[in-house]
């Protein structure tokens, strides 16, 4: 069973479509709408963690945060379709994984864009 009291951020899971308008090459221009707002748990993950044995310029080496929260709030997060804003701020989806394939919770992993 899933502890629902630390969920204690709001975060919002934002969607990256195709619209119909083209740019001066033709292709589809890229667009951006809200998904779904609920609550999660944000934990940092730099400093100790990338030091060491982890080999540079890998998904691993540039994630900052782990994004938990209830895996049936938002099931099919995609990296290339989905990414996630706290408080105005912007991360780009790494990777997700729901543990054990037991459907509790979803961790993601990703990176804050400046």
């Amino acid at each position: 069973m899933t502890n629902r009291g630390v969920y204690r951020v709001p975060i919002e899971i934002w969607e990256k479509y195709k619209t119909e308008n083209t740019n001066e090459l033709g292709e589809k221009e890229q667009g951006e709408r809200l998904v779904k707002r609920f609550m999660a748990r944000v934990e940092t993950r730099v400093g100790s963690l990338l030091s060491g044995n982890r080999p540079a310029n890998t998904i691993v080496e540039k994630t900052t945060h782990k994004i938990t929260y209830p895996f049936y709030n938002f099931k099919n997060l995609l990296p290339d379709r989905n990414f996630i804003q706290i408080f105005g701020r912007r991360f780009e989806i790494d990777y997700s994984l729901n543990e054990g394939f037991k459907n509790l919770e979803m961790q993601v992993f990703v990176h804050e864009e400046k």
